[in-house]
């Protein structure tokens, strides 16, 4: 073989997850969710943990590490354990699969991260791209009332007009 005849190596998507491994994720979710609704925080991450573990790798290519990296980064998020949180999220933003760069939630919480480490640039970037996907209602509280949207909207909107685009209609 020449020096010239080595293709250089490329990620190639991997095969579809099993059945079998789909069921067992579906599973791990479930329970992880049930255990997160109890109050079980901790037990509901070792959960979703498990989960990313069956994930093959390059995890990135699969559209189920979103799922469980935006649950446990939420549990952190509830913590207030921003830089952590930040971390999930940033990894399921840059998730192959496409389902973390356009997924709402997974922008909203790491904008509100990006807030909460100082990094403001970004937090705007992020808060606009999941008000844009669902627009302000995403930021209304969570069910337990506990997550304070409003702090983030107003946030936003104290850096973006977001009504530039309603004015521009009626002119």
């Amino acid at each position: 073989m020449g020096l010239f005849s080595k293709k250089k190596k490329e990620e190639v998507p991997p095969d579809e997850l099993t059945p079998e491994t789909k069921s067992k994720l579906d599973e791990l979710a479930e329970r992880g969710n049930a255990l997160e609704k109890e109050g079980r925080l901790a037990e509901a991450v070792q959960v979703w943990q498990e989960g990313l573990s069956l994930i093959p790798e390059p995890q990135q290519f699969y559209g189920e590490t979103v799922w469980f990296l935006a649950a446990v980064g939420d549990v952190y998020f509830q913590k207030r354990m921003y830089q952590e949180a930040h971390d999930c999220f940033d990894k399921a933003r840059g998730n192959l699969s496409g389902e973390g760069y356009g997924n709402p939630f997974v922008m909203l919480r790491l904008g509100e991260c990006c807030l909460e480490i100082g990094d403001e640039k970004n937090a705007v970037e992020y808060l606009l791209r999941a008000y844009m996907f669902a627009g302000e209602d995403i930021f209304e509280p969570d069910e337990d009332g506990e997550d304070d949207g409003q702090k983030y909207f107003d946030f936003l909107r104290a850096h973006v007009d977001l009504n530039r685009g309603e004015d521009h209609a009626e002119r």
